[in-house]
């Protein structure tokens, strides 16, 4: 260790200093926390003036309500000297300025405290002070009733005075103790850190290259210094050593280094002027060319700059994109070329590394093509969208192909024909194909398919291409609804090869397309639907109207008639009952062919809706020429309709109105018609009638009426009359017969022939049936409690009842509430009733007869005269029609057909009643004939209930 002299009072000061960094460390540390120790005294004790001043305020309010009590006795009194002796008092040794007390009268007594005249602070802190304390008031107030107020101000002069004074001293203290810190910490830092210097004149011994080198060591440095410069001379001792190491570790890796940029990249060495001498094997495998091709070549010449300056020697490092033409086509690199300086600073060579950044480019290249054609695609579409017809949409679409494939041409074409003779022609085309509108292409096999996509060009397409050039194109199917109607095609003049993303772009085009022709297809079916019936193709009521319209104005303004035909099919709701709505359709659409073919003279054919149609006759000579074609009409819709293996019989009511005499426009003149037609169907169907304003009386009394039955049921209106049925064998009371009669509340009791049909047609028989079946347990049970013999009731069922779901759970569930035998019922249908849907009707009649009911056919002989019901449906007995009974015993034929009903009802164990017996000579030939019941006038006319029940009590004697 070295020894520096020094004088006596260096040594003195040594051997009080600590010999450890620790030591000084923690004396300097000890010296700065009571530096800042002295500043946070300060800081607190600034705090606890603030505190006085707080506590200033407060003791000022204390003073004020002590003297406020003083002086509201003297105010009482009005002794306002003592107020003022108070308010005197109050300013001596007090931080106030001012003392008043406010008499409510207006009386001021006021006070002022000396100025102060020594130690002013400054006008900054004066006026903080000032914002802080506030005026002191109290308001004199004694037994609820004001006297004044007493207000005192303070002095904030006075007290900025005092908190001056006190902030000198503190910053005057703060200084000297911080100086004091700063020269001693300055003094010791200083003293320790010289000790380093050592280190510098080390490391300059270094730098001029003495590898033997060491830092000196102070005698008076700390002992963790000392062992750090004798750290670091350890340490150059050891870095000598592993210098040698480092320097042939560092050429191997530099070696390896070079093998690696040597594989990574494309490299090649230039000299001081920029010729190429030497190249490595990436660089000839990427460029194509031969190590003695560029060798000695300027760099320039190997590889042209794309869009910026070509690379000259220089001493900058240059960058950019140059592009190689070489055996292996054109290619893309990123150049970065290097200078290498040597000692002096001067450039001595160049390395250059190229990057090849083929496939990148060409994959910007696609991006950039890729978002134009979503442009041309997004244009397209809105256009498309946005477009009424389609027509220009076609020379659209060739157009956007063509820019977005970049080829010569395009066009699309449209696909026709059929029976092997398919075509295309031309429709709209771009480029030199504009002019080839128009062309027709004939192609054998079947219909359009889409193009493979191998396929280069369609070889039907050779016309075309040979004619205007084509040497290469791609092209896509417009499909519609999965039926191709045409194709689009790109097309070039050259050889070239279309890839899959232009595929799929022209398929795109040819998308949008496709969908802007089914939108063009969609916009003219529903224009199409709101004019004509999609059915059957003829006009609708819409159509009708304003066609109906359009001819009564061309009548009024030429003097004319005009006219049109109300048609409805006659029981064509059995066909759809019978054999389904698919028929039924069938069945329309062959009526709409014959009404086509009776139209003549510009009538119009139209379709109403279900089963009626209308003919508007725009000139109508006169109403024989309208009854002559409704004659037509009439007789086309008779004949057999051939569906399903199977005839089928329609017949049509027609009603015809004609203007002006019927209506003077298109809705009255065909209500008119409906009305004419209505009175067809009441006049038995199958025949035409004129519009008379007599029958809109009618058809205005059937509406009425129908209204008012949709009421009778509420208000209790129906009610039913029995007719008796007599044993022949017996001669009593069989049974009864329940007849629905309406008791209207103006006209009494309505025929049943003027109601019935119409709660068929309204559908109010089901619920009215409902309560006839009610009505009749109800009056069984009434019979029961009277102890009467209970006969049996028949009640008459209709076709719509017999259509209604679960009849047979209906009729249990009613005759069960009423707690009436299932025997005493007796349910009665029509042949026709049965024949319309016979398997539906077998199995309805089978549960009601397992119910325990009896069941009979009514006008027997009436309907389809089949026979072969009667083993099908599980009968108890026949009613034969008054038809037959009527002429008995004079008709041989009535007769003869009598007999051999009863005859085939007895062999099938059937009991017959013979209805509408009104003399004793048809009574006696019934007798004859083993005829088991009648029923008519001549034995009993339908009776109220409580006639019913006198004949079972036997107060009513029989009539035969």
């Amino acid at each position: 260790m070295t020894t520096v002299p020094g004088t006596p009072v260096r040594a003195l000061l040594r051997s009080f200093l600590p010999r450890s960094l620790m030591g000084r460390v923690f004396g300097l540390f000890t010296l700065t926390m009571l530096i800042f120790l002295g500043t946070g005294l300060g800081m607190f004790y600034r705090y606890q003036f603030i505190q006085h001043i707080e506590e200033t305020q407060d003791n000022a309010l204390t003073l004020v309500e002590v003297a406020a009590q003083t002086i509201e006795d003297s105010a009482v009194i009005g002794d306002y000297d003592t107020v003022q002796r108070t308010l005197n008092k109050m300013l001596l040794q007090s931080p106030f300025k001012s003392a008043e007390f406010l008499d409510v009268s207006g009386g001021v007594i006021r006070l002022r405290a000396p100025q102060v005249t020594q130690g002013l602070a400054p006008q900054w802190l004066t006026g903080l002070i000032a914002a802080k304390l506030y005026d002191v008031n109290r308001v004199a107030n004694v037994g609820g009733k004001d006297y004044g107020v007493v207000r005192l101000s303070f002095d904030e002069r006075k007290l900025a005075a005092q908190m001056w004074v006190l902030l000198v001293e503190t910053a005057l203290v703060t200084g000297i103790v911080f100086a004091l810190s700063l020269v001693v910490m300055r003094t010791l830092l200083r003293r320790w850190l010289d000790n380093l210097g050592g280190l510098r004149s080390y490391e300059h011994d270094v730098a001029a290259g003495v590898v033997t080198a060491e830092a000196a060591l102070n005698d008076d440095a700390p002992i963790e210094i000392q062992e750090a410069i004798q750290a670091v001379n350890r340490s150059a001792a050891s870095m000598r050593v592993q210098f040698g190491q480092r320097i042939d570790s560092l050429m191997n890796s530099l070696m390896q280094h070079k093998s690696a940029m040597d594989q990574a990249a494309i490299v090649c060495e230039l000299d001081a002027e920029g010729r190429v001498v030497e190249v490595n094997e990436l660089f000839v495998a990427n460029s194509g060319f031969a190590r003695a091709e560029v060798v000695g070549r300027p760099l320039a010449e190997v590889g042209q700059a794309a869009g910026i300056d070509a690379w000259r020697p220089s001493r900058q490092v240059w960058n950019g994109e140059v592009v190689v033409a070489g055996r292996n086509g054109v290619r893309q690199w990123h150049r970065t070329v290097v200078p290498m300086f040597d000692a002096a600073g001067v450039v001595e060579r160049y390395i250059c590394i190229d990057i090849d950044i083929s496939e990148r480019k060409e994959f910007e290249r696609a991006i950039v093509e890729n978002a134009a054609r979503q442009t041309l695609i997004a244009e397209f579409g809105r256009k498309a969208l946005g477009a009424d017809g389609i027509e220009d949409l076609f020379a659209d679409a060739a157009d956007v192909a063509m820019r977005g494939l970049g080829a010569s041409c395009a066009a699309t074409f449209e696909a026709g024909g059929a029976n092997e003779q398919y075509h295309v022609t031309l429709r709209a085309g771009a480029g030199h194909l504009t002019a080839a509108q128009g062309f027709r292409l004939a192609f054998p096999g079947g219909p359009l398919q889409p193009q493979p996509q191998e396929t280069p060009l369609r070889p039907w397409l050779a016309p075309l291409a040979d004619l205007h050039g084509l040497h290469s194109g791609v092209d896509a199917c417009i499909i519609c609804a999965d039926n191709p109607i045409g194709f689009i095609g790109a097309y070039s003049d050259g050889a070239r090869r279309f890839g899959a993303d232009d595929l799929n772009f022209l398929r795109t085009i040819a998308n949008i397309l496709a969908t802007a022709v089914e939108r063009h297809d969609a916009k003219n079916r529903l224009t199409y639907l709101a004019q004509y019936d999609a059915l059957t193709d003829l006009p609708n009521r819409r159509h009708l109207a304003l066609s109906l319209e359009q001819a009564i104005g061309e009548a009024g303004r030429q003097g004319h008639r005009a006219g049109v035909m109300f048609i409805d099919l006659d029981r064509f709701k059995n066909v759809n009952d019978m054999l389904g709505h698919g028929v039924g359709d069938q069945l329309l659409v062959l009526a709409a062919k014959r009404l086509r073919a009776c139209a003549r003279d510009g009538a119009l054919v139209a379709r109403l809706g279900g089963d009626e149609f209308a003919l508007v006759l725009p000139r109508l000579a006169g109403n024989d020429a309208a009854a002559a074609l409704a004659g037509s009409v009439i007789e086309a819709l008779a004949q057999p309709f051939y569906l399903q293996g199977q005839q089928l019989f329609v017949s049509a009511s027609v009603g015809i109105a004609s203007f002006p005499e019927d209506g003077a426009d298109a809705e009255l003149l065909l209500k008119s018609a409906d009305t004419a037609m209505y009175e067809a169907k009441n006049n038995g169907r199958n025949n035409y009638q004129f519009y008379a304003a007599a029958m809109h009386e009618g058809a205005a009394r059937r509406l009425q009426l129908e209204a008012q039955l949709r009421q009778a049921l509420e208000r209790r209106e129906f009610l039913l009359h029995y007719q008796p049925k007599l044993d022949l064998a017996s001669g009593s009371v069989s049974g009864f017969e329940a007849l629905l009669r309406w008791q209207h509340p103006q006209r009494g009791l309505v025929p049943p022939l003027e109601f019935i049909a119409i709660l068929e047609d309204t559908g109010l028989i089901t619920a009215v049936g409902e309560w006839v079946i009610g009505e009749v347990c109800r009056q069984l049970k009434e019979w029961e409690a009277q102890g009467l013999p209970l006969p049996r009731v028949a009640i008459n069922l209709s076709a719509r009842q017999l259509e209604q779901d679960d009849l047979a759970g209906t009729i249990e569930r009613i005759v069960h509430a009423a707690g009436v035998a299932p025997a005493l019922l007796e349910f009665e249908l029509t042949e026709s009733m049965l024949m319309s849907n016979p398997e539906a009707a077998v199995e309805i009649l089978e549960r009601i007869k397992a119910l325990g009911m009896r069941l009979s056919v009514d006008d027997f002989g009436t309907g389809y005269s089949s026979l072969a019901y009667l083993k099908r449906f599980p009968l108890d007995a026949l009613k034969i029609d008054r038809t037959f009974v009527r002429d008995l015993p004079h008709d041989s034929d009535d007769a003869a057909i009598t007999m051999a009903v009863i005859r085939l009802a007895h062999s099938l164990n059937l009991k017959v009643v013979a209805e509408g017996v009104e003399d004793i000579a048809q009574l006696r030939e019934l007798e004859k004939y083993n005829c088991n019941e009648i029923q008519g006038y001549y034995f009993s006319r339908p009776l109220p209930a409580a006639a019913c029940t006198a004949l079972l009590l036997g107060e009513q004697p029989l009539a035969a």
